[in-house]
């Protein structure tokens, strides 16, 4: 399914991830967003950065916030910010900051309080 479709179907969090994206990044960002209890869609794209594919699944979010994620770096993203200004970059390889990333996410949707992250 593509992210036109998907955007279609239900309000959920869009997450991209490049073909070398760790395993272990993508299923921790997962259990941000599962233990927030916000739905998500998660595919790989075989092309893209980080942020481009945030921005791309922002764009297509129903809830209009995306995650993009590389082998460098995981990126959250918002519909309404300017592509070159996510919310949040941070290095993939921090799998408990990963975690965070995506339990913010979540919380974006559900308009709490994000939890602290290093990095930007």
């Amino acid at each position: 399914m593509n992210p036109a479709q998907i955007a279609m179907t239900k309000p959920t969090v869009h997450v991209l991830c490049s073909s070398d994206t760790p395993k272990n990044a993508i299923q921790q960002l997962l259990y941000g967003l599962e233990e927030e209890g916000i739905p998500c869609e998660a595919w790989t794209e075989e092309e893209g950065n980080a942020l481009g594919l945030a921005w791309k699944g922002a764009q297509a979010s129903r809830l209009e916030v995306g995650v993009g994620m590389d082998g460098q770096a995981a990126v959250l993203h918002i519909s309404k910010l300017e592509y070159e200004k996510p919310l949040f970059q941070i290095p993939v390889r921090s799998i408990g900051q990963v975690r965070i990333l995506g339990a913010n996410a979540a919380r974006l949707v559900k308009k709490l309080p994000l939890k602290p992250l290093e990095g930007r």
